[in-house]
């Protein structure tokens, strides 16, 4: 059998440990001795790194931040990079999120496709690179961290404190097909008030930065949301917001549904506290705190995703527009929070972005403070990584036509020098990455492990 064939010989094999690792709840937690991220990423890294020792690999972890699995020899070394943490599983799911169930031919659970399904699929290909017999000159290096999604404390503490040594090319499967040559710059910040007083108001949505809100609440006197309540069939008579009223005691509860999507694309969901807010604001509610969110929302937010009335609506030919995502809101106790997270072109200064923001937040006497960020990544798409990348998907997929593309996701090529997102969404594949029933097509797997595996082989020999 030549090395496709090995690889798709396995295809049983990688749907069975996907589901193993779909069942592990690997959201971050509260810190446990030994467990910086919590048990269920401590969990999943000694998953992934029992099943590369079970598959004849050399495997280590680093105190439960991050670990790897080797391969092989040589002066040089190509990394793969993936992450076992999740986001939150949302609400509203057909399938339970971490029970890796199949259904019309398709696995679901989340992680399935960020980052789970890819990583083990990878694993599979370096095992059919081990059983093939071809020689390689170079060690293959798996490299494993538990919180990517929620500030990449692992890749600092496996680069940065422990300094392990970057491979010399290297690529992460947590993208879009064919290969992504820029990834715009990320910034997350935090808009703050404090009010003298919250007129009995409670307003909760969202779950994370980067996720588009999907569900949202304002708890509210009857008295006071009379006008809200009021005004919602009217609202609601050319427009499908899935905005609610219920009464709880002596409270209106005004529940906001909307539908997820990765911050990277928040033009793909539907936010829940955007759509909230352009009730209030619509409705003519008059109160001095509500009164002052939803006009903030209504002059520099709306329901737009590109920060255009922020005047940040910046763009470029390589990475496009950026974007604009309210990823939380809180007001509770008299203090007001809005998380956002925002994707600018790669030939944009952050300082500008920041400068637009700071400029909308001070008109509406808020403060801004910025939470995290990664600067942009852009590799040329001459680079002997990308153009190895992109032959051998081309090969593979005789998809000659495709080019390399730009995306707005953060992805851990920007932890090292040399490494790019190569895949896993395949041209005609659907990506509800942070959605409700993620899920990936078996059929997919295929082509995925002749592609790994191919790649992995091409840049190792």
């Amino acid at each position: 059998m030549n090395l496709q064939e090995i690889a798709l010989s396995y295809k049983d094999d990688v749907i069975k440990s996907i589901q193993e690792a779909i069942r592990i709840k690997s959201v971050e937690e509260t810190p446990l001795p030994g467990k910086p991220f919590g048990e269920g990423p401590a969990e999943a890294l000694r998953y992934f790194l029992q099943l590369g020792e079970h598959l004849g690999f050399e495997v280590e972890n680093f105190d439960n931040y991050a670990g790897h699995i080797d391969f092989g020899s040589g002066d040089e070394t190509i990394g793969i990079l993936g992450h076992v943490d999740v986001v939150p599983e949302g609400e509203g799911w057909s399938h339970p999120p971490y029970a890796g169930e199949i259904g019309d031919g398709k696995i679901y659970g989340r992680g399935v496709l960020d980052d789970k399904g890819p990583m083990i699929t990878c694993l599979y290909a370096m095992k059919a690179i081990k059983d093939s017999g071809l020689k390689t000159g170079k060690k293959i290096r798996m490299i494993l961290g538990a919180n990517e999604e929620t500030g990449w404390g692992c890749m600092n503490h496996y680069f940065g404190k422990l300094n392990m040594p970057h491979p010399d090319l290297s690529f992460t499967p947590d993208s879009t097909f064919p290969v992504t040559f820029a990834e715009k710059g990320i910034m997350q910040v935090v808009l703050k008030k404090t009010y003298k007083n919250s007129e009995n108001i409670k307003i909760k949505g969202g779950n994370a930065f980067n996720s588009v809100s999907e569900k949202a609440f304002l708890e509210i006197s009857e008295e006071s949301g009379k006008r809200i309540a009021n005004y919602l069939p009217e609202f609601n008579k050319d427009k499908d917001y899935g905005i609610k009223v219920e009464k709880i005691s002596e409270n209106l509860i005004i529940t906001s549904a909307g539908k997820s999507a990765h911050a990277s694309r928040p033009d793909k969901g539907y936010n829940a506290v955007s759509a909230l807010m352009t009730l209030i604001s619509e409705s003519g509610y008059r109160g001095e705190t509500l009164e002052d969110v939803a006009k903030f929302f209504s002059e520099k937010i709306k329901m737009e995703t590109d920060g255009k009335s922020m005047g940040i609506a910046f763009e470029d030919k390589d990475s496009g527009q950026l974007t604009l995502n309210i990823g939380m809101i809180s007001l509770e106790n008299k203090k007001l929070e809005i998380s956002i997270d925002i994707r600018y072109p790669v030939t944009i200064e952050k300082n500008a972005v920041l400068e637009g923001i700071g400029k909308s937040a001070t008109e509406f006497g808020m403060e801004i403070e910025v939470k995290g960020g990664k600067d942009p990544l852009y590799i040329p798409r001459d680079n002997f990584l990308v153009k190895t990348l992109m032959d051998v998907y081309k090969d593979v997929t005789c998809d000659i036509e495709a080019k390399p593309i730009a995306i707005g996701g953060g992805t851990y090529a920007r932890a090292i020098k040399n490494c790019v997102a190569f895949g896993a969404l395949l041209k005609d594949q659907e990506d509800n990455m942070h959605q409700k029933d993620e899920y990936l097509e078996i059929s997919k797997i295929d082509a995925w492990l002749k592609i790994y595996a191919e790649a992995i082989y091409k840049l190792a020999k």
